[in-house]
Parts: structure tokens; C-alpha cells; sequence
């Protein structure tokens, strides 16, 4: 087996075994038979004996549901990043520049500050990050007709103004509790989203959006190149990169609206693929897939074990990828050349 094939091989296949071993790692202590029990008398029902139940609730109420959500997570995250990356020509873009992280910032804070708890958060996080999208959307357009730059720019704008949005409805928290619930749900958290309704619904927007992006990988070679060899091999670059920045905006805003702020995913992964399999993005977009997922897994895994409480997942996520990007930093010469 050549040294190309083992590594994308062992990519492919470290989501599925980070999924498998990440069931056993917890403070209540598991023998790993009986989790196997549990799982496949769910999958398989009559195939196994019954796994104890105390076991059998931890397992498919809380390890499973937020092992999923983690590798939903970082799919979305890794693979947006991914091809913004490739389609703005820009190594340091991240899902972020497309504005949908402040607006859902700024539509969980009115949630939690001002509106009554029946309120879902999960809603109005993802209401104002398709609105902060729209904008960006709206101001490329209007001003740039939809250019690399003009895109990268409105991301700038809006990102700003959400983000003042956000200090002021954090100054004006009238409940101290809110405004600490509000600083909380910032830091990200995979267990805001470990429900398998939650699941369901983040699933029917990644997966679809996910696989719409694989399928274009290649097309964002050709996006890639500058607009004019773009237009010569008969692409238009405006509408094919606005309708790839769309998928990427409704994969982040899914993620955000869910699980809150969680940085350097979008950014750090997509490096380390590249450095795996080479920049051809017919190789970079499917692999980052499962990497993405595989990532946050590991990083959840890491939050919940670590010490006695779990760590915001944002923070680690960012203690992590400063370091990797240090080393990735020494290696961008030779992927982006």
C-alpha cells in the first residue's frame, strides 16, 4: 500500500473509530463489552443480551448524542472553511468572514437577555446569522457585484457591526445570570446541542449541504483560478462562488446556532488536509469532511475528560489550533504555492 493511500485511509476511517472508542471515555466507568451491548441492542435489536440500564441510558442519552453533534460540528465548520479557502483564494479565511458567527452571537444574546425561556435560542442564533449572511450577500453584490474582494470586505463590515450589536446587548443585560449565561453559551459547547432532536435537525442541513460541496469540489479548482480563466473555461465565478458561499452559510450558521462560538475548526483543518493529500480540492473537500468531524470529536473528547468540569469547547478548540497553526505557519510555502 502506498504511503497516499494509508493516509487517506487511516483519514476515512478515524471518524468512524474516534466515534467507537470516544463511547468508552467518560467519568462513569464503562467495560467496553457491555457498551458494545449497548449499541447493538439498539441497532440490532434481539442480537445481544441486555446491557445494564444505567449503562444503556448514559450511552444513548448523553455519550452518543454528543459524540454525533461534536463530529456534525466539525464537519460543517471544517468543510466550510475549506472551501471558502479554495474559492476565495485566501489561506486565512474561515467561515467567520461570511458574518454568520457575529449575527448568531448577537441573536442568542437578545434570546437570553430579553426574551421570555420559551423562547428557542437555537432559533433566533439562527435567524440572525442567515440576516448577517443576507447582508454580506446584499453589500458584495450591490457594491462589488459579487468579486472576491467585495466579499471578503461586506464579511468585515458585518462582522463588525454584529459585534458592536453584541457588546451593547451585553451592556444592557438587565440579570446578571443572563448576562453570565450569555458569556457561557459564547465560550461553545457541544452539549448545548447533545439531543437527538437537535441532532435531527442539524443533520438534515449539514449532511445535504455537505455532500452538495463534495460533489462541487471540483469546480472549486476552477474557482480558484482568477475570474477571467475562470469565465475562459466556460464558469461563471460570481454565481458559482455565491452559491458555494450560501452552502457554507447555512452549514456555520447550523453548527453556531447550536453548539455557539467554536473558532479555529474552519480555519486549522483544512491545513492539516493539505498537508495530508495535496491542494487539488477533489482530494482537500472530501477529506476534510471527515477529518472535521474526527477533530472535534477528539477536542470534545478532550473537554469532557480533561479535568472534573467539561471545558468550553471554544476555548479549547482555540488552545489547541494556536499552537498546530505555529507549525502549519512553516508549512504554507510548499501547500499554497
Amino acid at each position: 500500500m502506498s504511503r497516499s493511500l494509508l493516509i487517506k485511509s487511516l483519514i476515512i476511517f478515524s471518524l468512524p473509530l474516534s466515534i467507537i472508542l470516544s463511547t468508552l471515555l467518560g467519568r462513569y466507568p464503562t467495560n467496553p463489552i457491555h457498551v458494545f451491548e449497548s449499541i447493538l441492542s439498539v441497532l440490532v435489536p434481539g442480537s445481544v443480551g441486555s446491557p445494564p440500564e444505567a449503562l444503556h441510558r448514559i450511552i444513548w442519552l448523553y455519550r452518543l448524542p454528543r459524540i454525533i453533534a461534536a463530529s456534525l460540528v466539525g464537519m460543517a465548520l471544517a468543510t466550510s472553511g475549506a472551501a471558502l479557502q479554495a474559492m476565495l483564494r485566501n489561506p486565512l479565511v474561515s467561515p467567520h468572514i461570511l458574518g454568520v458567527t457575529s449575527g448568531a452571537a448577537f441573536g442568542a444574546a437578545i434570546a437570553l437577555a430579553f426574551l421570555p425561556g420559551y423562547v428557542p435560542i437555537e432559533l433566533m442564533a439562527m435567524t440572525f446569522a442567515l440576516i448577517a449572511f443576507l447582508l454580506v450577500f446584499t453589500i458584495a453584490w450591490g457594491w462589488g457585484k459579487g468579486s472576491i474582494i467585495s466579499l471578503v470586505l461586506s464579511g468585515v463590515i458585518v462582522n463588525a457591526l454584529f459585534s458592536a450589536a453584541l457588546s451593547l446587548a451585553k451592556f444592557l443585560t438587565p440579570d446578571p445570570h443572563r448576562l453570565a449565561s450569555i458569556t457561557f453559551w459564547l465560550m461553545g459547547d457541544i452539549g448545548q446541542a447533545a439531543k437527538w432532536s437537535d441532532i435531527y435537525r442539524m443533520a438534515l442541513i449539514i449532511i445535504p449541504c455537505s455532500i452538495i460541496v463534495v460533489l462541487l469540489r471540483w469546480r472549486l479548482n476552477i474557482l480558484s483560478l482568477s475570474d477571467e480563466e475562470a469565465r475562459a473555461l466556460g464558469v461563471n465565478p460570481t454565481v458559482e462562488r455565491s452559491f458555494c458561499a450560501m452552502l457554507c452559510a447555512l452549514m456555520t450558521a447550523t453548527a453556531v446556532s447550536y453548539a455557539g462560538i467554536i473558532g479555529w475548526v474552519g480555519l486549522l483543518v483544512p491545513h492539516i488536509i493539505r498537508l495530508a493529500v495535496g491542494t487539488d480540492n477533489r482530494h482537500v473537500i472530501p477529506f476534510t469532511v471527515f477529518f472535521g468531524g474526527t477533530y472535534m470529536v477528539l477536542a470534545d473528547d478532550l473537554a469532557r475528560c480533561l479535568t472534573s468540569e467539561v471545558i468550553p469547547i471554544g476555548i479549547l478548540t482555540t488552545l489547541m489550533g494556536a499552537p498546530l497553526f505555529i507549525y502549519l505557519l512553516r508549512k504554507a510555502g510548499r501547500v499554497w504555492r
